[in-house]
């Protein structure tokens, strides 16, 4: 394989000079550089970084801008448009454009990789047939992929797969196979059937100098097409490109960190899912036992080898966003381009706001210009829509969740709406109990103008004019049992219970699932149910908080029963919410 040389970017280096918060440090590899420069001590012999990695440069790795050229990508795919966003960069003060992958034939980045690679395995050995696992994006991408170089293609998917993702592979021509409960079990199931058949080629989705190499074509289309964009108006400052698999980031990080060094190249994650952040502060690859579920389409088990080296030889920055600025940037890019992107394709539109939204401003000036990708719409399902229109206003800081405790007497509505003019009033969950002298509700408050900003007091201004009602306010914006749950429960307060344990569940939507955890609360001698409020959000993730009364001395096998459930699960028995809102 091609060996790279090495093009000296100092300004790449350099820490950022505007306080902005999302700066993580230089990444690993610089730091260890310049620790060796500076103790004058040998280069040779490689510290071990973890999980038996060794410290790489790109030096001993491919030459991606010539991988890239030399790719077979563009033997099925066209340039993808670089789409000015007028709603964006009035927004923010800058000159923002989307690079729209998401109008690639299979709706998304990823087909580049999947192509290039497929095109590399079929030349080199005409396997009789390649596996890959995927949750969705990445299964679809590798089956339109085969149908066009006339290779028989198959897929393994986890169980919690939804229907729709499974039927779109196989409108591709590629065989699902569903195996397991979760990612990991399908990626054991794909390389245990490519290793007990030799002529069958096994696919990894990112952790391939072949993929990565086509996903750099991305980041040449955008070099070559940003100086007409700009027109003359300044320099790129930085591209923002999703992290997940990280394929897209290195690929991306490696054309421009010799072709346009001064452009600052940002990864950016889902808080659910931020494990490239993590690996990166941490020095080595972490691992977690499953998969994010909102953004399944960008997040991973584990980073591989190569995608986090040249990561982290060459990656600025990563920024880190909340599931709800993820939905207000799924909504941006629909009043921008009218494309409808699933939450992992919206990854990079958000983390440019964040990141743009946190610099100083100066009068009358451009913040200036920036590229995010717009790279995913194939895992998108119609149902999801309802959450991320929920939400979007969340994420805009347009709208603020508050739990209240307030007099219950007559007029008390009317005086508490008139205490928030001029802000609307977007939401009110209230029930009367006649037998409590307060009342409990949750309210939304939607900002006016001159609430949103760095540093503005909305939420203080709105429980300060409640205050003198006799209203206790609570922020619970952040919160997402108030958010998901609490305020749906308004009505029901039993008082506090002994032994009352609060856990908040995140599961995969599929058939036995919420029966697994019932099934399991019979494991306790008298355990039972003190409260359970169920959501589905998009058709592929249930979200369930329990109420369980568990008697003296059966804490630990009531936690343990919990862990060995396999799900994403808080206990939530000391929250704020609980304890002053729903007891």
């Amino acid at each position: 394989m091609p060996r790279a040389y090495r093009v000296a970017h100092p300004a790449h280096a350099r820490a950022m000079s505007n306080g902005l918060p999302y700066r993580i440090r230089a990444p690993l590899a610089k730091l260890v550089h310049r620790k060796k420069e500076h103790d004058a001590t040998p280069t040779s012999g490689g510290g071990g970084l973890g999980d038996g990695e060794k410290l790489e440069t790109n030096e001993t790795g491919p030459d991606y801008v010539g991988l890239a050229l030399r790719s077979r990508v563009y033997d099925m795919v066209h340039e993808t448009p670089l789409q000015f966003a007028s709603g964006l960069s009035a927004k923010l003060n800058a000159t923002v454009h989307l690079k729209r992958e998401d109008l690639l034939p299979s709706f998304s980045f990823k087909l580049r990789g999947a192509y290039n690679q497929l095109a590399y395995v079929n030349e080199q050995s005409q396997p009789s047939e390649v596996i890959t696992y995927s949750i969705g994006s990445q299964g679809h991408s590798v089956a339109v992929a085969a149908s066009a170089l006339g290779m028989r293609a198959t897929v393994v998917m986890p169980e919690r797969a939804p229907a729709k993702r499974r039927a779109a592979i196989e409108r591709a021509g590629a065989q699902v196979v569903v195996a397991g409960s979760t990612l990991s079990d399908a990626q054991a199931h794909a390389e245990s059937y490519a290793n007990s058949h030799a002529d069958v080629a096994f696919l990894r989705p990112h952790d391939d100098p072949f993929v990565i190499a086509g996903q750099a074509t991305c980041g040449l289309e955008v070099i070559k097409q940003v100086g007409g964009a700009l027109e003359g108006q300044g320099k790129l400052n930085a591209i923002f490109v999703v992290a997940g698999g990280s394929s897209l980031l290195a690929g991306i990080a490696s054309v421009f960190k010799q072709i346009m060094p001064h452009t600052k190249v940002i990864g950016v994650e889902a808080a659910s899912a931020d494990l490239l952040h993590r690996s990166l502060l941490t020095g080595h690859r972490l691992s977690v036992p499953e998969p994010a579920h909102f953004v399944d389409g960008a997040s991973v088990r584990q980073l591989g080898a190569e995608t986090f080296r040249v990561c982290n030889e060459l990656v600025d920055d990563i920024v880190v966003v909340s599931d709800d600025e993820i939905c207000a940037a799924v909504r941006d890019a629909f009043e921008d381009t009218r494309a409808v992107l699933e939450p992992a394709g919206a990854l990079g539109i958000a983390g440019l706001k964040k990141y743009v939204e946190a610099m100083p401003s100066c009068a009358g000036k451009s913040k200036g210009n920036f590229v995010a990708i717009s790279s995913d719409a194939s895992n998108i399902e119609f149902d999801i829509l309802r959450f991320i229109a929920e939400r979007a206003a969340i994420g805009e800081q347009r709208e603020k969740l508050f739990a209240l405790r307030m007099p219950d007497r007559t007029g008390m509505f009317f005086d508490m709406y008139r205490a928030v003019q001029p802000r609307l009033v977007t939401e009110f969950v209230y029930r009367h109990a006649p037998h409590q002298t307060d009342a409990l509700v949750y309210m939304s408050v939607e900002a006016q103008e001159h609430d949103m900003g760095i540093g503005n007091t909305f939420s203080q201004d709105v429980c300060s004019s409640l205050e003198p009602l006799g209203v206790y306010a609570l922020d619970i914006t952040g919160d997402e049992l108030g958010k998901t749950h609490a305020k749906h429960l308004a009505g029901g307060r039993a008082g506090a219970l002994t032994g009352e344990r609060i856990i908040r569940f995140e599961f995969p939507e599929n058939a036995g699932a919420l029966m697994n955890f019932l099934e399991s609360l019979r494991n306790g001698t008298d355990w039972y149910l003190t409260m359970l409020h169920y959501r589905n959000h998009g058709g592929q993730v249930g979200k369930v908080l329990a109420g369980v009364r568990i008697p003296p001395g059966e804490e630990v096998a009531f936690t343990m029963m919990c862990e060995g459930l396999g799900y994403t699960f808080t206990d939530e028995s000391e929250n704020k919410i609980y304890t002053d809102f729903m007891r």
